[in-house]
């Protein structure tokens, strides 16, 4: 028994060693993934956890937007249960720790079951998988890395059912952590182990995997896998009947098209995916290393063990790495047409499946360390040749020919004379391992590898932290925000617009703060990033501080398709669709002075008042600046108010020399300045449309000045950025006088965005009569209650019409009128409009999915009788 405990204890001590930064400092991971997505997922979900709620809906990002419905959140994994207490940060800390160690307690019961009961080699196996640069890379995505680590664990019950004693026992173990990879949240990872379980089991019927063995036919090990994964969809059925509703109103519910090849792994790059990097790092998703040591120990593994089922392993290995090339393999073109294929992106992530066999392979190399090859004396030599001349080209190539493009390296694109020499180092190493012969070989092997890998994880993510106020510490911005919605039972929404450009206003204070904590310029960057992300709001902090945008970041299947349709009315001419959200990024554009800011019709549409951009095109000259985030806001100005007598000279920036006798000085190639007083400004307002900017300038005291915001916006905070309210937008529900109905279709929602683009009062879509009142009549909508999962209105209406709240429309909410069920329409692309008679009425809408509530007691009584199934099971093998 404690044999089996000492791998397992290296396990736990190699995690604490490789992942020693985060587990001995406060620091935190504070780039990708991590930080622009699930910090505060899992700060919102993990507070819904401790009032003792699920998560089920936000209105704090794309105009509202469901939670539990999303499967990245992972509301039903247990694990994230026991992260609760604490903030996102350490959460996903813990987290990553306790996966590490289920992946390499995984690959060392994967290959205790598959190959042998050699621990040194099963340890290898498992130090290849789990701290190789598959999974290093990865730690960014946590719900990806969760489901990785039951990846080996999956392998294993497969095979056993496959060739166990216990079929039964081992199928209902397979369905039981098949659904709880599906509760971890990475679909895409849940489909690739289904792909891998299936090409195992048919190189398995085709090729038992040892002698004796009873051979499995290819069809009872489909079934078996059939069965398993029929099980384990029913058994996760709470989130995924959630999900598949929220699948068919998104982006993604017809297949992507272009996109389902996006990230497809370049072949030039494929050198440097297998080996490790030491001064630089390929983009994340191609990140595949086993180290020099283990891509030889695998080869070797694959030419020198005895044959049997280590083809399975190398088919499975040749798949994931042939579907990994996405775009370039002419059989993914086709693939990626098929269900299943055609909804995910990033084909390079079946590099898990090459990672997977490839590990164990190594091991299975450790464990041919002991004696010479099978056949004829002199194999050996030959196949350690072989493997040199291999290795030795691929590092050649990728020295000299294959350097992969600079936008794929996280740093410098041109591998150093440093990492080519550790290379061949290691190359070295390996051809001496396999020449000798002794029985602490293969210990002695295990440590190099561990070595190895280790020198190339210190530039992986985990290894780049900044410290924890980069996500927890509350910059101005955010403060000032919370201020103002503080006075508003439903605050208004905000909208960010920048590309991170921009310097912090304390960011000498933050570098040298950096620095004393030994950062280096990487890490500083990424923490700088963290703190200006921050600062704007962007593109999902708004979920950490409860302040409300129209924006957000979805990555996967969200936002809607709904959301995408009315966000184009938003966007500049030419730009891509919001399928991911990530509006503020593309509205900050230079030929808007970096803010494409939305025409007032649509802010007004969308009730945001509040409007965030930086400074990077501000124009200074001659000590007075000129705020030109507004530059397209001045095409619709006639006229200004004289903010102070004190102000007696205005200076006017703009593209064109004015068509008058006024002397406009240039200061820059396409940029003039015009000094004038009030009057003249207000005849310049009304000829003019080439105006960026107006500054009022004191004669008395040049420094004496003040930007003017063209009207109605009016600007509340300028510090390293700027924030604008729109004080006059329309409150967040209100009365359509006039209504114009189109079919509740997408072919009707692009009909309505042309019907409102053109000036239409409201849309309703689906089979419903058009009612409305005079424009003159007087309507009342007082907002009395407003939560995430509740708004309740008080309506005074001239006339039978139609309530439309500015909030998103969604199959799970209710509503009642005069607490008497109400139907919900679709309004205006994608709020909610509900029919409301004349007269005095009181409407409350309510989010109570009936479905999801189905689901969750029928997946708890699945879950009682698998477990109940598996107890007597258990008994009557006992």
């Amino acid at each position: 028994m404690y044999k089996r405990l000492i791998p397992l204890a290296l396990v736990i001590i190699l995690t604490l060693t490789f992942f020693h930064q985060m587990m001995l400092t406060d620091k935190i991971l504070a780039r990708g993934d991590t930080y622009n997505y699930f910090y505060p997922y899992w700060d919102i979900r993990s507070d819904a956890f401790r009032a003792g709620e699920l998560p089920l809906w936000t209105n704090d990002i794309f105009m509202g937007a469901p939670l539990l419905a999303n499967p990245q959140l992972g509301v039903y994994y247990p694990p994230n249960w026991l992260t609760a207490p604490f903030r996102a940060p350490m959460a996903i800390k813990i987290s990553i720790l306790f996966h590490a160690i289920l992946a390499g307690a995984g690959m060392l019961f994967l290959y205790r079951q598959v190959i042998g009961r050699q621990w040194i080699a099963g340890l290898v196996a498992a130090a290849v998988f789990t701290f190789g640069g598959y999974l290093g890379a990865h730690v960014e995505q946590i719900n990806q890395f969760q489901g990785l680590a039951w990846m080996p664990i999956l392998f294993a019950l497969y095979h056993r059912s496959l060739t166990g004693e216990s079929p039964r026992r081992d199928g209902l173990l397979l369905a039981l952590a098949w659904a709880l990879q599906i509760f971890s949240g990475h679909t895409q990872t849940v489909f690739i182990t289904g792909v891998g379980l299936g090409v195992y089991g048919l190189a398995v019927g085709f090729a038992p995997w040892q002698a004796g063995a009873p051979t499995r036919n290819i069809g009872r090990g489909m079934m078996i896998l059939g069965i398993g994964a029929l099980a384990a969809v029913l058994l996760a059925m709470p989130q995924l009947l959630p999900t598949l509703e929220l699948t068919g109103l998104s982006n993604r519910s017809g297949g992507l098209d272009v996109q389902a090849t996006a990230f497809s792994l370049p072949p030039g790059t494929i050198g440097r995916a297998i080996l490790p990097g030491y001064d630089g790092q390929l983009f994340g998703e191609y990140v595949a290393y086993l180290g020099v040591l283990g891509l030889g120990l695998a080869l070797w593994g694959m030419a020198a063990a005895p044959a049997g089922g280590k083809w399975a392993w190398i088919a499975l290995a040749a798949v994931g790495l042939g579907l990994a090339f996405g775009r370039f393999n002419p059989i993914y073109l086709v693939l990626a047409e098929l269900p299943g294929f055609n909804l995910f992106r990033v084909p390079a992530r079946w590099l898990s499946l090459f990672t997977l066999a490839m590990a164990l392979l190594a091991g299975l190399g450790v464990q041919s360390l002991h004696s010479p090859p099978i056949d004829k004396s002199g194999r050996r030599t030959r196949l350690t040749v072989f493997i040199a001349m291999f290795i030795g080209a691929v590092i050649l190539l990728t020295r000299f020919v294959l350097d992969p493009e600079p936008h794929h390296i996280w740093g410098d694109a041109a591998i150093q004379d440093s990492s080519l020499a550790l290379w061949t180092l290691a190359l070295l190493i390996l051809l001496a391992l396999l020449r000798l012969r002794h029985r602490w070989i293969p210990a002695v092997t295990a440590a190099l590898v561990i070595l190895e890998l280790f020198l190339a994880s210190l530039i992986l993510p985990y290894n780049d932290l900044s410290p924890p106020e980069a996500y927890l510490g509350q910059r101005f911005t955010i403060s000032q925000l919370l201020a103002y919605q503080a006075e508003e039972l439903a605050p208004g929404r905000t909208l960010a617009i920048s590309r991170i450009f921009f310097d912090p206003g304390d960011i000498a204070a933050l570098r040298q703060r950096y620095h004393q904590l030994g950062m280096d310029e990487a890490s500083q960057a990424h923490a700088l990033d963290a703190v200006k992300k921050q600062e704007m709001l962007m593109p999902n902090s708004s979920l950490t501080w409860g302040i409300p945008t129209i924006d957000g970041f979805g990555g996967g299947i969200l936002p809607t398709v709904y959301y995408s349709q009315l966000s184009s009315l938003l966007l500049p001419d030419g730009a891509l669709p919001a399928v991911d959200g990530r509006l503020g990024e593309r509205m900050a554009l230079p030929d808007c002075r970096g803010a494409c800011i939305p025409k007032l019709r649509w802010l007004r549409q969308t009730d945001t008042r509040y409007i965030i951009t930086d400074k990077i095109y501000d124009i200074r000259h001659d000590d007075i600046v000129y705020d030109t985030a507004l530059a397209q806001q001045w095409q619709n100005v006639n006229r200004l108010e004289i903010p102070d007598d004190r102000y007696d000279e205005v200076r006017i920036l703009h593209t064109d020399p004015l068509e008058s006798e006024i002397a406009a000085r240039r200061i820059q190639d396409d940029l003039h300045i015009t000094i004038t007083d009030w009057q003249t400004l207000e005849s310049i307002l009304s000829t003019d449309h080439s105006i960026l900017a107006v500054t009022a300038v004191s004669s008395r005291s040049q420094q004496d000045f003040l930007e003017i915001q063209p009207p109605p916006l009016e600007r509340i905070l300028s510090s390293a950025i700027k924030i604008y309210r729109l004080p006059s937008a329309e409150p967040r529900a209100h009365l359509a006088s006039t209504v114009q109905v189109m079919p509740d279709s997408r072919q009707g929602s692009e009909a309505a965005l042309l019907v409102l683009a053109n000036g239409a009062d409201a849309v309703i879509h689906g089979d419903v009569e058009s009612r409305g009142f005079d424009i003159e009549s007087a309507g009342q909508v007082e907002l009395m209650e407003y939560s995430d999962t509740r708004v309740a209105l008080r309506v005074q209406s001239p006339a039978a019409a139609y309530l439309i709240l500015k909030d998103a429309y969604y199959p799970g909410w209710q509503a009642t009128l005069n607490d008497a069920p109400a139907p919900i329409f679709r309004a205006n692309v994608m709020f909610r409009a509900v029919p409301v008679p004349a007269g005095a009425s009181t409407l409350v809408f309510s989010f109570e999915p009936r479905l999801w509530q189905a689901a969750l007691y029928g997946g708890l009584i699945l879950w009682l009788a698998a477990l109940a199934g598996l107890l007597v099971l258990w008994r009557r093998r006992r």
